[in-house]
């Protein structure tokens, strides 16, 4: 009767946390420092963005070893609508490209978590072709990894034994789970890739809010109204120049 309580409980146990490992919320964006407020996409015929074989349901694959892989929505939307929204929110870095017009051909983007009971192997790999109407083709090419042992093999033996006091809890918080590690290495690639496309479209560095604060003139401090006593032949020197 014992055995099969705890049978039971173990049972649960071990289906509650394999249910929650599969639950992965998959929030790729760019990381930008202080964000501006968004509203809508602008249309921009004269820019062609396609990305090859974009499934807009399946942004990510999640391969769990005990099940079937498994497709990721992203929650911010796919790879072409990000771009999208970028050259949106953030025009003024993409002078050239909005100006002339261009094409952006991701050719390859995988954003993948593969579990091998052992190990687990999550990686990005990002391949695209940027031109700006007028200039030569621009090719980028992101690869980025992240080898650990956070795995389901290791959930399922963290949960029978006192393993996870000891060693897996610290792990996975050391490495981060699976969805730390796919949103760190979609927002990763999409960082780097912006930042290319900002060098090829003529971007100087400086936005105009920058340029901006830069043309308002410093208000001088005042001159404390109590002062330490200055030496008297310092005080000559100074006068005189």
């Amino acid at each position: 009767m014992f055995f099969k309580i705890n049978f039971y409980t173990i049972s649960l146990l071990l289906g509650s946390f394999l249910g929650m490992s599969c639950g992965i919320s998959l929030r790729v964006y760019r990381p930008f420092p202080k964000e501006t407020a968004f509203e809508f996409v602008k249309k921009m015929d004269h820019i062609q963005i396609q990305v090859k074989d974009e499934n807009r349901m399946k942004m990510a694959i999640y391969d769990g070893y005990f099940s079937g892989p498994e497709g990721l929505p992203n929650e911010y939307g796919p790879l072409s609508y990000l771009i999208r929204k970028e050259l949106s929110m953030r025009g003024n870095r993409y002078p050239l490209l909005l100006d002339r017009g261009g094409k952006i051909f991701v050719d390859e983007f995988q954003l993948v978590s593969l579990d091998r009971c052992s190990k687990n192997l999550a990686f990005v790999r990002l391949k695209a072709r940027i031109q700006i109407a007028g200039g030569g083709e621009e090719v980028f090419s992101y690869y980025d990894e992240i080898d650990s042992r956070v795995t389901n093999c290791y959930l399922t033996g963290s949960i029978l034994t006192l393993v996870p006091l000891i060693w897996y809890v610290p792990y996975n918080g050391f490495r981060g789970n699976r969805e730390d590690q796919l949103n760190q290495l979609g927002r990763n690639s999409l960082s780097e890739f912006f930042t290319k496309m900002e060098s090829i479209s003529g971007y100087s560095g400086s936005s105009s809010v920058e340029e901006l604060q830069e043309s308002i003139p410093v208000k001088p401090k005042q001159t404390p109204t109590k002062q330490e006593p200055v030496d008297p032949k310092l005080k000559e020197i100074l006068e005189s120049l």
